[in-house]
């Protein structure tokens, strides 16, 4: 901690106004919460409220929402599940702000995959449009629930990560561009103050990932009119520590500044460790850390989501199942408690009253050549074929430019119309070791159901440094157990 206070200068005149943070500036993904039954919701739900967090970013999933196609023009939505979740979430006092995203299978650029960008502007704009008319200002959900404190959405954020391959392809910034500004149109229609936030772009550049000063230049650049006209930018500001947050948080201010122009506010929309590569008790002190500094910086940020509440937790060498900040039964892991520590703190008439300068031009010039010094990208070359002696089995070869570890990610293709939420053939395996070369052994066969065709595998590369690299290659199943995996113009037929 000591390396903090070199850098960070607190100054109560020219950062922010410090003192109690304002309502609703505190939130958390659920993460696997509303997988549970919903008898377990209650003690998770509770324990949220109690550690003082206000908001909960939680997706509404189009493909859940809208499984078919409209006909003649008619869109049919089915409210039911998310219903249940937000009528828990308004019982305990928690405001839902929805993430909107994916593409219904039905919608999507490449057909049946919900993973995929949508295929133009207008059945998303108009999904989002009803949704703000049930769940927003005045909507129906609540006239429906008069017995429940009325808590509507006020915000929406419009996709995840869209700089990044896996979440946004193969539209391009400037589709999303079109997405962003066709969706806030939709939603002001309907509630003219909310808040439509740009989703929440991952703090990283490399070669599956477009660095978010790039992404936000090439949207601007196509759509001029949205100088003015974006309420607020989502960020994922993840890094090993906190100084490495509020470095690239400096940076990435000052790039959005520059191209959007100076006071579009920041909303943190996922910020966390996992226990996979840092300890708990590190996670804890970070967590402590930063929720105590975010929000009374210079930076223009106004609201923070630890990621996440609930991790599955089923598989060790998956890093990204272990997020998680609570237990199975609702109780605060450490990392929880310091988190709520510092939110009642802050919301608070104890909260410190000096405010901590991280993006004024010195603090940033810092910040941006330590950026730089840690930008040499992570190169990943991969291949994928079938293991020659053993049946149902894939061999999945990794080769980076510096030591790392990789994790594999392996879905089924869905059939056409099936729900976001069904995805139940996904599998995940992370490599233990950090080396240059890695092969994963991946027993397919039996994962998949027999009415797969298709495989989409994703291969994540991660060092020590917090740097990444991803690909993704598609492979076909075919009935005498061969297949053939694609990636561009790059063929890897079995052998």
């Amino acid at each position: 901690m000591l390396a903090l206070v070199a850098v960070l200068s607190f100054h109560s005149a020219s950062a922010s106004a410090a003192g109690p943070a304002p309502d609703g500036f505190y939130g958390v993904n659920p993460g696997d919460l509303f997988r549970l039954p919903e008898g377990q919701w209650d003690a998770h739900l509770n324990a949220i409220a109690d550690d003082g967090v206000q908001v909960v970013r939680m997706g509404a999933w189009w493909s859940d929402l809208e499984s078919s196609a409209p006909v003649g023009g008619h869109h049919n939505y089915s409210w039911g599940d998310l219903d249940k979740q937000v009528v828990a979430l308004a019982r305990h006092g928690l405001r839902w702000e929805p993430l909107l995203c994916f593409s219904a299978t039905w919608g999507s650029r490449i057909d049946g995959q919900y993973d995929a960008s949508p295929d133009g502007t207008d059945n998303f704009s108009s999904f989002a449009a009803a949704l703000a008319k049930r769940y927003g200002r005045g909507g129906s959900f609540w006239s429906e629930h008069p017995e429940l404190p009325a808590l509507p959405a006020t915000a929406y954020e419009v996709w995840n990560e869209e700089n990044a391959k896996v979440y946004w392809h193969p539209g391009t910034p400037e589709d999303y561009a079109d997405l962003y500004a066709a969706t806030r149109s939709a939603i002001h229609q309907v509630d003219d103050s909310a808040r439509v936030v740009v989703g929440g772009l991952a703090g990283a550049d490399n070669a599956a990932v477009m660095a978010p000063a790039d992404f936000l230049r090439r949207m601007y650049t196509h759509r001029p009119d949205l100088k003015g006209a974006v309420d607020a930018v989502g960020y994922h500001p993840y890094a090993r520590t906190p100084q490495g947050v509020y470095d690239s948080i400096a940076a990435f201010r000052r790039d959005l500044d520059s191209i959007a122009g100076p006071g579009v506010p920041l909303e943190l929309t996922e910020i966390g460790w996992t226990t996979a590569d840092t300890s708990e008790s590190d996670r804890a002190a970070y967590l402590r850390e930063v929720a105590s500094t975010l929000a009374r910086t210079d930076c223009g940020v106004e609201g923070v989501s630890a990621y996440a509440w609930l991790g599955p937790e089923q598989v060790a060498s998956d890093r990204e199942q272990w997020f998680g900040i609570a237990n199975r039964d609702g109780s605060n892991k450490p990392s929880a408690s310091a988190y709520a520590d510092a939110v009642h703190q802050m919301r608070s008439a104890a909260a410190p009253t000096d405010s901590v300068r991280i993006c004024s031009s010195a603090a940033a010039a810092r910040s941006s050549r330590s950026a730089s010094r840690k930008r040499a990208h992570l190169k990943l070359r991969v291949s994928v074929r079938r293991h020659p002696s053993r049946r149902g089995r894939l061999l999945v070869k990794a080769r980076c430019s510096t030591g790392c570890r990789v994790r594999v990610v392996l879905r089924a293709a869905l059939p056409r119309g099936l729900a976001f939420a069904s995805r139940a053939s996904t599998f995940a395996s992370t490599s233990r070791s950090s080396k240059l070369a890695q092969t994963l052994t991946i027993n397919f066969a039996k994962r998949v159901g027999s009415g797969s065709s298709r495989l989409k595998i994703t291969i994540t590369a991660f060092t020590g440094s917090g740097q990444r690299a991803t690909r993704v290659r598609t492979v076909r199943l075919r009935p005498a157990g061969t297949f053939a995996a694609k990636a561009g113009s790059a063929s890897y037929v079995a052998a």
